[in-house]
């Protein structure tokens, strides 16, 4: 991710909301300036009736191209947390299973599991936070797949404990590559484009429609450029569920961390 941009999202939300709403400001009054340059004011009045018709179908279009965006950006924020979540219950699950059933490898399996949510806690989330790939390999995983592979089951309940800790382990696994998938599963570039053409678009139009007093034209103009640049700004903040303030907490690790130090089987 390009480093400016990267500092930009980590920023506060209040700020970037600021910063958002300003840029829409500015760029309709760059395109106000940018217009009355090479449109005359009184051609403009006589196609206001055409404009308004165009503005209409364009904001329409356009409302919907945001509303998917918004949805999908909050939808990929709950699924980060949720994904977050549920790795750290798998780990305390996996845990209950060994000393309820592997008590021989459950000093091994809660070493192992504490230094694979050591690694998530103190490296693989200090780089995702700054936007860096996070090795899909984990060698506190590799450690727990020889540990389970190492037990000879004695009896048929060991072997059921075996095999339901093998599945937990799996599960885990699946859980890891999906957390470090949504980081990188963001709204490319090209859509952000496509979003940035249409708010230009509407602007222009705005500034064709005929209003008579000019403040008013220029108020209700920043206003909706201001709106549109707010609701991108919501986007980007929940697109990005590993950078700034409002983000995926690293909580449940830290919980599933302490619970499983202390031996405790009730989480």
């Amino acid at each position: 991710m390009n480093p400016m941009l990267l500092q930009f999202i980590s920023m506060p939300s209040a700020v970037q909301i600021a910063a958002w709403a300003a840029t829409g400001c500015t760029l309709s009054i760059a395109i106000y300036f940018l217009m009355r340059t090479f449109i005359p004011h009184h051609i403009t009045e006589q196609q206001s009736d055409e404009v308004g018709v165009i503005i209409a179908v364009v904001g329409i279009f356009y409302g919907l191209i945001i509303a998917a965006l918004l949805v999908r950006a909050i939808t990929h924020f709950d699924n980060s947390v949720e994904v977050a979540e549920r790795e750290a219950n798998q780990t305390n699950a996996l845990y209950r299973l060994s000393a309820q059933g592997l008590p021989q490898i459950t000093p091994r399996i809660g070493l192992g599991l504490q230094r694979y949510l050591m690694d998530v806690i103190n490296k693989e989330w200090q780089l995702q936070q700054k936007g860096e790939d996070v090795p899909v390999a984990s060698s506190a995983l590799g450690q727990l797949s020889r540990i389970l592979a190492s037990v000879s089951p004695s009896n048929s309940k060991e072997m059921e404990y075996l095999r339901q800790a093998q599945n937990q382990l799996n599960d885990l696994y699946i859980s890891r590559h999906s957390r470090l998938f949504n980081q990188s599963m963001t709204i490319p570039l090209e859509i952000w484009s496509i979003c940035l053409i249409g708010e230009i678009l509407l602007i222009f139009f705005a500034w064709m429609m005929h209003v008579p007093s000019k403040g008013i034209h220029f108020f209700l103009t920043c206003a909706m450029a201001s709106s549109i640049s707010i609701v991108l700004a919501i986007i980007l903040i929940y697109d990005t569920p590993f950078y700034g303030d409002i983000s995926v907490s690293p909580e449940p690790y830290q919980k599933a961390l302490q619970a499983i130090a202390t031996g405790r089987l009730d989480n």
